[in-house]
């Protein structure tokens, strides 16, 4: 029921039983839990208002804060009367009346002074009058807290209002959900519509203001002729980005206040380790998220290591999802459990000869392993990675996947033991060479009998477990680590990928 004609004298307000308790607004308490805490609800002495001018947003919010609240804590209805319409202000303050005994709390009624102009008063004058009645209330309870009505719309109108008067960058922040610590707003997230539509859907009365069609006012202009044409330019709700904008620009200010944009973000550092929050960079501004990159880059410079592309970093972190892999200069990007890893990987001796090896994170593996973690990747040389991930079952794997044929990938079951250590080792490391040796074999004579280039067989990667070389992609199967197996199992996968993207297929029978 909607009071779209306020010159009609007689009407009976009636609010629909049950609609007291505002149980049908249990989708919108966690938001409300989640914009208060715990600190100003449990406490008994707090005095909250809402301000309320009979249409629906006010109503939506007077009861919703009813319903969130809970008897125990005070709510009073707060109305202002403009005396600007004549009889119709008193038909809002009935229909107010009747709503406050519907829920069961107290109505204050503030009016604006007599010696005013009321019938031609500009918004400013009813603004300013208004808030002077809400600040001499609030002054007679220093604990009392005042909630406004104020959502998404007004937002998108205010935004435009002060854009276009040259406020600034803090004019295109627009209204602040938190002011300060007694003025709130907090259904600033939800669009009209949608507080419409619950209201109706449940046929709670709320009133029209008639003056809202009057173009006499610059809000109105906003409302029913600008935004209708930013939405009919820019379908279909192009006014809607302004509040994209808004965060951005309070990001922005926000993080020149704090100047906590590089360390709210970077969570700990050494010189071949840089651990960031990837949610918190990711609300930076491109700006910040620029200037955070470089400052971690410098902190690696004076390090004295190697530093990664700064271009590779940004185009990988831009990304959804976030690209993991190589960033040059020995640097390998990583994420886990929303946390970017940058790590540089050191290799020992010389990897143009293939004289090197790389021990990987034995706490990453077992992580791994046990599917705590669901995957991690390792840096190579040559720009090659390995990618350790977690199985939870090998039924469906075929012998190239399990890595009993020659391939790019093989399946360690997990009750192997890695006590001994997990070493990845260039085909000239003295370990695989003797290994090789002990068992009769040449691994020279191998890789000469593949169609490799010259340039792989220094980097070709070969998988060894203590002084035993298990597995190497494309040439060497899994060996059998005489382990008994069952007939499916979890384990850990290991996955070659060469940075050419198709040399296992060239040099292997895997079809």
């Amino acid at each position: 029921m909607t009071f779209s004609d306020r010159r009609i004298t007689s009407v009976k307000i009636i609010f629909p039983k049950g609609t007291e308790t505002g149980d049908f607004l249990a989708p919108y308490l966690p938001s409300l839990e989640r914009f208060f805490g715990n600190s100003s609800r449990t406490s008994p002495w707090v005095h909250f208002y809402v301000g309320v001018s009979g249409g629906a947003d006010s109503v939506f919010l007077s009861l919703l804060l009813h319903r969130f609240l809970g008897p125990e804590t005070r709510l009073t209805l707060l109305h202002f009367n403009h005396r600007n319409r004549g009889e119709e202000n008193e038909k809002d303050i009935q229909f107010l009346e009747a709503f406050s005994r519907h829920l069961g709390r107290p109505l204050r009624i503030g009016v604006l002074p007599f010696g005013h102009s009321t019938v031609k008063a500009s918004e400013e004058l009813l603004r300013n009058a208004r808030h002077a009645f809400f600040r001499s209330v609030l002054s007679e309870e220093p604990g009392s807290i005042l909630c406004l009505a104020h959502q998404m719309d007004d937002q998108v109108e205010t935004i435009l209002m002060n854009l276009f008067r040259g406020t600034g960058m803090k004019g295109l922040l627009g209204m602040r959900n938190r002011p300060d610590d007694r003025l709130l707003r907090p259904i600033l997230e939800l669009s009209g519509t949608d507080i419409r539509r619950v209201l109706d859907h449940q046929g709670i009365p709320y009133l029209e203001d008639p003056t809202n069609q009057s173009l006499a006012y610059l809000r109105n202009r906003v409302r029913l002729e600008l935004v209708p044409q930013i939405r009919k330019i820019f379908p279909p709700e192009g006014d809607r980005h302004l509040l994209g904008l808004s965060d951005i620009v309070d990001r922005e200010l926000s993080d020149r206040r704090t100047g906590n944009w590089l360390s709210g973000t970077l969570l700990a550092h050494s010189p071949s380790r840089i651990i960031f929050s990837l949610s918190r960079y990711q609300k930076l501004t491109p700006y910040r998220q620029n200037l955070f990159l470089r400052a971690i880059l410098e902190r690696i410079r004076q390090g004295g290591y190697p530093v990664p592309e700064e271009r590779n970093l940004l185009k990988s972190l831009a990304r959804v999802p976030v690209h993991q892999g190589p960033m040059g200069h020995g640097w390998l990007l990583g994420i886990e459990f929303h946390e970017v890893h940058l790590v540089y990987m050191s290799y020992s001796d010389d990897q143009k000869t293939g004289n090197w090896s790389i021990t990987p994170d034995r706490e990453a593996l077992r992580e791994v392993s046990l599917g705590i973690r669901r995957e991690f990747l390792m840096e190579l040389p040559g720009e090659n990675r390995m990618r350790f991930s977690h199985v939870d079952e090998t039924r469906n794997l075929n012998p190239w996947e399990m890595g009993t044929r020659p391939s790019r990938s093989c399946v360690l079951p997990g009750n192997v033991s890695l006590e001994s250590g997990l070493v990845i080792a260039g085909p000239r490391f003295p370990a695989v060479r003797e290994a090789f040796r002990r068992e009769g074999r040449s691994l020279s004579h191998i890789l000469s009998r593949r169609h490799f280039p010259g340039s792989f067989r220094a980097v070709l990667p070969v998988l060894m477990i203590g002084e035993d070389p298990v597995w190497a992609p494309c040439i060497l199967p899994l060996k059998n680590l005489d382990v008994p197996v069952r007939e499916n199992f979890a384990g850990l996968s290991i996955t070659f990928h060469d940075s050419k993207g198709d040399l296992w297929k060239r040099s292997s029978g895997n079809p």
